[in-house]
């Protein structure tokens, strides 16, 4: 789903981000950012107590994959740039700005390779995030209780094909729809709707619970089946 063009993105805002804060030409690459993306893949899954660990000469702590790949310091300085949005050009109606383009950029992907499946679930999912942003939720009760929440639209068997994060009064919002589905109902009907030509008017069965369930949703979607 990382095509070549959200590397050229991302290496092209991080590069003018640095310039912009008045720091020299980091000249980051794509290969070096694919190189830095796959570092904290691994991270995740080889856990350590911190990422300066990965280059430390101890053998239990060491990854020789990693620090074979790229010095610490050109880590550190790809970390500190990273950027995916154009600092120039702020929407501030959108909390989720600085993602925004990488957001769009999946979103078109994840629908470009969707293979038409019958069954799709509509439901909304936690992503574990403790800093501080507008948009973060706490759901007492929930595995995951700190994070971003986020409307998903995924098959049976979990291929992602649309998401949105929530954000409280969403600046991609649609009214008409909101009064019409209510507003937890809504980013269902606004990713059917983006659904490429060819998929869209296939006959799918779509579950969700009964936060989303209302009289005119039920029909609507049994009328478009």
């Amino acid at each position: 789903m990382f095509t070549n063009d959200i590397f050229e993105h991302l290496v092209s805002e991080s590069n003018k981000y640095a310039m912009l804060s008045n720091n020299k030409d980091p000249n980051i690459t794509v290969e070096e950012l694919k190189c830095f993306i796959s570092i904290l893949i691994i991270s995740g899954y080889n856990s350590l107590p911190g990422k300066r660990y990965y280059w430390e000469d101890g053998k239990d702590m060491k990854n020789e994959m990693v620090s074979n790949a790229m010095r610490h310091d050109r880590f550190l300085q790809i970390s500190r740039f990273l950027h995916c949005a154009d600092n120039m050009n702020i929407n501030t109606s959108d909390k989720m700005f600085k993602l925004r383009p990488l957001i769009e950029k999946l979103k078109v992907n994840f629908l470009k390779n969707f293979q038409p499946y019958q069954y799709l679930s509509y439901d909304e999912s936690m992503i574990k995030y403790y800093g501080r942003h507008g948009c973060k939720q706490f759901l007492r009760g929930k595995p995951i209780r700190f994070g971003y929440k986020a409307w998903c639209l995924t098959t049976d068997f979990g291929y992602l094909l649309n998401f949105d994060i929530y954000q409280g009064k969403s600046p991609n919002s649609n009214t008409v729809y909101e009064d019409e589905y209510r507003k937890a109902a809504t980013p269902l009907m606004i990713m059917l709707d983006d659904l490429p030509e060819e998929k869209k008017n296939l006959s799918y069965s779509i579950y969700f619970d009964n936060l989303f369930t209302g009289f005119n949703l039920l029909v609507d979607l049994r009328g478009n089946k």
